[in-house]
């Protein structure tokens, strides 16, 4: 079998690579320690190897990575997205006000040149 070993990434404590994160962090300090506890027990548990658990803890690890990283990537786009929408409805907004302000300037002229032509009949 030539199956391609997989390298563990993870190289620091996860909640140091998300630490800007409050998405992140808020599932971490939920789920995880942030110093795991040390076995007390370390014995074979059955049929399990010791070199399968590990292959399985780096690719979980790595999945975790992953996954948070691409949850910083969301949550960076949606920042400038925020950022961009709130321009844009400020933008409207001042449109809004800017046509209000000529409706009311066209009204109070059409009711001036309405009173000057019943004034003059």
């Amino acid at each position: 079998m030539n199956r391609k070993v997989e390298k563990l990434r993870v190289k620091k404590p996860y909640w140091k690579y998300f630490k800007d994160s409050p998405t992140v962090m808020k599932i971490i300090n939920r789920l995880f320690w942030k110093k795991p506890p040390i076995a007390k027990n370390k014995c074979e548990h059955g049929r399990v190897d010791y070199k399968a658990l590990k292959v399985l803890a780096v690719k979980q690890a790595n999945t975790i990575l992953d996954l948070g990283q691409a949850i910083l990537a969301i949550e960076k786009t949606r920042k400038k997205e925020r950022l961009e929408l709130e321009s844009v409805r400020r933008d409207a907004v001042d449109r809004l006000n800017n046509q209000k302000q000529q409706i009311e300037f066209l009204r109070e002229q059409l009711e001036e040149r309405e009173e000057v032509n019943t004034d003059a009949n």
